[in-house]
């Protein structure tokens, strides 16, 4: 039990890392692990609060990987094999700004990208960071409270 902090919140920063998400199914595990930590008697809150701390900083790592690389960010693997995924994340940015930021956390294979584009395309760090962390909070509470709600209802 005491070891779900730190995993949720390597794998919500995993979730959030640009490339990183690809290879970690983290929105399915934290299902599974929310679920097996309220069957073991953990509390919620400390759970949520570290997977909502580890993507926060994997979007905030991505957005500063869109800054450094800007206009180069088109020719990085997977982009560079996938044009679509840059596409679509520069169409969220582009027409939805902060609301896109928080959406596209909820949007499966956009989810790292959006940061990834948002820092490329120059949005100011302090308006990134108006919605990330609370978009983090949504999507890691999102995944994880059902575990926890299906435990406390076979209780």
């Amino acid at each position: 039990m005491a070891l779900a902090g730190p995993i949720v919140f390597v794998l919500g920063f995993a979730e959030s890392m640009v490339f990183l998400s690809l290879l970690v199914p983290s929105s399915a595990l934290f299902v599974a692990i929310g679920g097996i930590h309220a069957a073991a008697g953990g509390d919620f809150l400390t759970v949520w609060l570290a997977a909502s701390a580890g993507a926060a900083i994997g979007d905030a790592m991505t957005f500063a990987i869109g800054g450094y690389f800007k206009r180069d960010i088109g020719g990085l693997w997977p982009l560079r094999t996938r044009p679509q995924w840059y596409v679509l994340a520069r169409m969220f940015v582009k027409r939805y700004g902060l609301a896109g930021v928080f959406i596209s956390k909820f949007g499966g294979m956009i989810r790292p990208f959006v940061p990834l584009v948002a820092g490329a395309m120059g949005m100011r760090w302090s308006r990134f960071m108006l919605a990330s962390p609370m978009s983090c909070l949504a999507w890691s509470g999102v995944f994880l409270a059902p575990g926890y709600a299906l435990t406390a209802a076979m209780a």
